[in-house]
């Protein structure tokens, strides 16, 4: 086979534009996931904090409220990433992708004051959540616009690690900065690198866009983005309808059935664990799953070679979620927290080998519709990520051991149930629906299909030989 779609055929200004899409990533969930280890600290008395030199917070949060807060988020989420979806698809994703950094940031930064009050709290965190929820469709959109999908499916995974990386960060750092700096100092720290985070991705995005109209070599790539804002019909009833897409969106709701925001109040109210050590506990889980997220791309990339895409894509999910739901199962009925940490740790990495295909497999089914799917696999997730925190206040009421075990449980059976949905309807083929010639053009191969209209991506690998 000729190499048309390999690393050497992305170009400089591609790739910038990539690093760029994972930067804005990363600091947008190192903001969002530092909210986790603020409630932690703001669920003690009011002046229990023994450093002097320490904002003391004015209010406690109850249990209840705090799940309230940790819910609140996927109401705004929720709604932006459904319309997120559409807009990128139909207009310049970039400019909602900017949108989305720049405004989440300072958004952010007001949370240092809005946190001093509960429904001020609940408002920022919707807030927050509406300009967010904009941020993953419209990468799909910006990586369907200037990468073939063949590109899309081997950079996104290393694009998207950037998810965890930047929870890990959040998570990690703010328990420090809240112990020397205060609990509003994560607020104005990650709420500043992420407005100096969107001067740069703008500027970035301009070079971007001017290399990749001067570069000749680009034609087809350029004809894409022209003629993706010209397919206004979205074939919704047969995306709703289509098995292969539901496994998609399962293996993408997966990583809400237990938010790594609930990780901290988890370790301090069922083993005990001090503020100092949530942070770390809590946030070296995120950075395995972050670090092994390309070295699995790299893996299933090598598989590809070998097998049909859809083996590959069903052999990885299927093997990483029941390897979460394995060790989940352990870390519920242990009371040591050494042991729990552990299996929690080796649970998140295998859930990295879920979360590449569930990254990749959208444009293995349906390219052109990348943004539009990964706007709705996002807001249905977004119920889940709404539900579930109020469900675990719900469940753990007294704070205990045994009440976290459940909830651990309930996590572990909805990956087993996972595996086995995308192991009986999961596909690494391009729908037939995906590729058809919308009305009112002619000839030609369409943005997102193969050639000659061929379904030849059971043989497909990650990267082409």
């Amino acid at each position: 086979m000729t190499e048309v779609n390999s690393m050497e055929t992305i170009t400089t200004s591609s790739k910038l534009l990539c690093v760029l899409l994972f930067t804005g990533i990363l600091f947008q969930y190192a903001g969002r996931s530092s909210i986790s280890v603020v409630l932690v600290e703001l669920q003690k008395p009011p002046g229990n904090n023994t450093l002097t030199n320490v904002s003391k917070s004015q209010v406690q949060y109850s249990q209840f409220q705090v799940g309230v807060i940790l819910s609140s988020v996927y109401i705004g989420l929720l709604p932006s990433s459904l319309i997120g979806g559409y807009l990128a698809y139909r207009y310049s994703a970039i400019r909602f992708f900017l949108a989305s950094i720049g405004i989440s940031s300072i958004v952010h930064g007001g949370g240092a004051v809005m946190f001093d009050y509960f429904e001020t709290a609940v408002t920022q965190r919707i807030l927050a959540g509406m300009a967010e929820g904009l941020s993953e469709p419209a990468a799909y959109g910006v990586l369907n616009q200037f990468l073939s999908p063949e590109q899309s499916a081997r950079v996104s995974p290393f694009i998207f690690a950037a998810v965890y990386l930047g929870q890990f960060l959040g998570i990690f750092a703010t328990g420090f900065m809240t112990q020397r700096l205060g609990w509003q100092a994560p607020f104005y720290i990650f709420g500043g690198l992420g407005i100096m985070t969107w001067a740069a991705v703008s500027v970035g995005f301009a070079v971007a866009d001017m290399a990749k109209k001067r570069d000749a070599k680009r034609d087809a790539l350029d004809t894409n983005t022209g003629d993706i804002k010209k397919l206004k019909s979205i074939p919704v009833f047969r995306i709703f309808a289509s098995t292969a897409v539901w496994a998609s969106i399962l293996l993408q709701l997966a990583a809400y059935f237990w938010d790594p925001n609930i990780l901290p109040l988890y370790f301090n109210q069922s083993f005990g664990t001090k503020i100092e050590l949530v942070g770390v506990l809590a946030g070296i889980p995120i950075l395995i799953f972050g670090a092994l997220e390309p070295l699995f791309a790299l893996v299933e990339n090598i598989l590809c070679k070998h097998v049909s895409t859809t083996v590959a894509r069903k052999s990885m999910a299927v093997i990483g979620c029941l390897c979460v739901s394995g060790c989940l199962f352990v870390a519920a009925f242990t009371s040591n927290s050494v042991v729990a940490a552990c299996f929690v740790v080796t649970a998140y990495g295998s859930s990295a080998a879920r979360e590449v295909v569930a990254n990749a497999n959208i444009f293995d089914i349906a390219p052109r519709y990348a943004s539009v799917i990964s706007g709705i696999s996002r807001g249905i997730s977004r119920v889940v990520g709404l539900t579930f925190p109020l469900l675990v206040t719900a469940i753990t009421k007294n704070k205990t051991s045994q009440e976290w075990s459940r909830v651990v449980l309930i996590n572990a059976c909805a990956l087993a149930a996972t595996a086995l949905f995308f192991g009986a309807f999961g596909s690494g083929e391009e729908q037939p629906w995906a590729v058809e010639v919308p009305q009112g053009q002619s000839g030609g191969t369409q943005p997102g299909s193969r050639k000659d209209h061929k379904f030849d991506d059971e043989n497909r690998p990650l990267v082409n030989k």
